[in-house]
């Protein structure tokens, strides 16, 4: 819908609220300034509705543009890191252990980004994992984006269903930055760049973030955070899968419990839990044993039927 405000050009960091007639805020809007921005007009892109209010808008392409080539478009706030941490990943965008999304740095006017969207991960679990290899190699993924950007001294801050995403057989069809079946991390507004590396850094103020912290802590080592931060995601995928699948291997529960670990509120380098380094190794040590087994398990039942005509 398109909104009645006029927008003074000195207020450029988000939100950027749609209007209804009335001058209330319409959460669900797209902006004029965004109707109207040449680049999106350029690339054809319409934005039909928000899916953070005033910040983050999703999109579709017109002209007879595919009907499933879903775009999804961020106002950057300037007052945070995030244009220099995408500034920093999107560099590197080429190395397989970069999960960050690909996307696009539009510099005319405010700074914005344009990103393919993806599936959620929550969906992918759901739809996609048919065996457990399915599901070790999403984990295996979280775990080797989240130690690329640990080993750039970044820290995300804020791991969670919302902030990553998986590219299924649609969007990577319409979208070439994608790799099919690789999974995405986004949405750095909270991320802090750090001099000092995972084992070296101390703690921070937490900034807000969807995972709550254990027993009201404030003050996290930021890398150990994220650490944490991703436990309870896989812990939480492993629910869904658990769905579909009546349960979820002890092997992968005691991993995520391991990633959660027992927090003492350190105030220096934290030691609850394992680095996103050695936590990686020991998800592929998980993924080698899971493929063994499958393999096995299939080899078994291929006997099976050709000696004994058992499925």
């Amino acid at each position: 819908m398109r909104d009645t405000e006029s927008v003074s050009v000195t207020d450029d960091n988000p939100p950027w609220y749609a209007r209804n007639p009335s001058g209330s805020i319409n959460c669900s809007g797209v902006p004029d300034r965004l109707i109207d921005h040449p680049e999106l007009l350029r690339r054809g892109i319409v934005l039909i509705d928000s899916m953070k209010p005033g910040v983050v808008f999703r999109s579709l392409v017109q002209d007879g543009g595919p009907a499933g080539r879903g775009f999804v478009v961020k106002v950057l706030d300037l007052a945070d890191e995030e244009l220099k941490v995408y500034e920093r990943l999107l560099g590197c965008i080429d190395s397989p252990q970069n999960h960050t999304i690909p996307c696009e740095i539009v510099r005319d006017g405010h700074p914005m980004l344009i990103m393919p969207m993806l599936s959620r991960i929550d969906a992918t679990i759901s739809q996609q994992c048919n065996q457990l290899s399915d599901l070790v190699d999403i984990f295996y993924q979280l775990i080797e984006g989240v130690g690329y950007l640990h080993q750039h001294h970044i820290a995300h801050m804020d791991l969670c269903f919302g902030n990553v995403g998986a590219a299924l057989s649609i969007p990577a069809s319409y979208h070439p930055s994608l790799t099919l079946g690789k999974v995405y991390i986004y949405d750095f507004n909270t991320s802090r760049q750090f001099t000092r590396g995972p084992g070296h850094q101390h703690a921070i103020a937490l900034p807000e973030s969807q995972t709550s912290p254990p027993d009201g802590i404030t003050h996290f080592d930021p890398y150990s955070w994220d650490v944490y931060c991703i436990g309870h995601l896989l812990d939480e995928l492993m629910d869904i899968y658990a769905e579909r699948h009546s349960s979820a291997p002890w092997p992968l529960r005691w991993y995520a419990r391991w990633l959660i670990g027992h927090e003492r509120g350190c105030r220096t380098v934290c030691r609850c839990r394992p680095t996103a380094r050695t936590a990686l190794r020991v998800m592929s040590i998980i993924c080698s044993s899971v493929s063994a087994l499958e393999w096995c398990s299939a080899l078994c039942r291929k006997v099976s039927h050709t000696l004994f005509g058992y499925s």
